[in-house]
């Protein structure tokens, strides 16, 4: 009989854990597992929403009902998922399964709850002015990104940690003295006969003075012209291999977003934000931000917690352009904390400790 799932709230918890029953697999195997989603560039559920490489997962918990494992999903996955067709892939038995993910899931904090209405209003329509990939499109740049991920995990296999130098020998013997005593001898025969062709041939010649040669004036290097010229036609993975340095990446995100390519400056944003560019970091911040959001860029609702972690990262790496944005944000969830609503007080208790 084949593996049938089936994917539902769980009642038994608090708001917005969900249970995947798993007929048809043995119970006590490996139950790690992937979240895979078609069409999109983004296409593996991570700890911290979709992302472009695949991440092993761990069930918050493991129960069984009639002989069949059921996967226990935290709220924290829950609430990145959205209702349609979906792959559960067990790697520990090689194993890709379907699952459908129904839209009577309720998630902890969908964004568009009563006191978020009353503190932005309704959602503007989405930017229609994009015209729809194809999906040979999202093929091509779904394994473009799959293609950076795998070269980024290889960089940090090839990072050698350097040997520790080798241990100090043991003392060598000290050796006859008299070569000392030698030395000193000859040292003490030139000072001698030093002082006497001073005395006797002072008067002779004076040396000529000696002129220092000044070093080349080297003209100052022009600072070099932005990158992003001529990058437009460029794929993510062309643009990664070809960029001088990691701004590079950044000032070619920030192109593509105001391009509208919003998918493309988010990939772009990720890579540059793992590179150690402070910036990017803000730049993250501010799509998942819900002061100012817009849907649809690449986002359909604001995260609080997401836009305050990437927040406290890029002030945390020197970024003082975040400051205001972060201290606008605290503002908001002070406001919606005092209303009642539970993510933004834990997001003040997590990131403003």
């Amino acid at each position: 009989m084949p593996p049938s799932l089936r994917a539902e709230a769980d009642t038994s918890r608090p708001l917005g854990h969900a249970r995947i029953v798993l007929r048809g697999v043995a119970e006590g195997s490996d139950l790690r597992f992937c979240i895979l989603r078609e069409g999109y560039a983004t296409a593996h559920l991570g700890p911290r929403g979709w992302q472009v490489g695949e991440a092993v997962l761990e069930p918050a918990s493991v129960e069984s009902e009639g002989g069949a494992p059921v996967l226990v999903l935290s709220p924290a996955l829950v609430r990145h998922v959205e209702p349609g067709p979906l792959t559960l892939r067990l790697p520990g038995q090689g194993r890709d399964l379907a699952l459908f993910w129904p839209g009577d899931i309720p998630v902890y904090d969908e964004g568009d709850d009563a006191l978020d209405l009353a503190t932005r209003g309704p959602a503007p329509p989405p930017d229609s002015g994009r015209r729809p990939k194809t999906r040979d499109e999202e093929e091509r740049e779904r394994r473009e990104r799959e293609q950076l991920e795998r070269e980024r995990q290889e960089r940090e296999r090839e990072r050698i940690v350097p040997p520790p130098p080798p241990p100090p020998g043991p003392p060598q013997p000290p050796g006859p003295r008299w070569p000392l005593y030698l030395v000193a001898l000859l040292v003490v025969g030139a000072v001698a006969a030093g002082g006497a062709w001073w005395f006797l041939y002072k008067d002779a010649a004076e040396p000529a003075p000696v002129i220092a040669t000044p070093e080349p004036v080297r003209p100052q290097q022009p600072t070099p012209p932005a990158w992003p010229e001529g990058t437009d036609q460029l794929s993510l993975q062309e643009v990664v291999q070809q960029t001088p340095n990691p701004e590079g990446i950044l000032a070619v995100a920030l192109r593509r977003q105001q391009a509208g390519r919003h998918d493309d400056a988010l990939v772009l944003f990720e890579e540059a934000a793992d590179r150690g560019i402070a910036p990017a970091l803000t730049a993250l911040g501010r799509l998942y931000d819900p002061n100012g959001f817009q849907p649809g860029r690449p986002f359909t609702s604001p995260d609080l917690r997401q836009a305050a972690d990437y927040y406290r990262r890029a002030a945390t790496a020197g970024d003082t352009q975040v400051l205001p944005l972060r201290e606008a944000l605290k503002t908001y969830l002070e406001q919606a904390a005092a209303q009642g609503n539970v993510t933004a007080a834990e997001a003040l208790r997590e990131f403003w400790p």
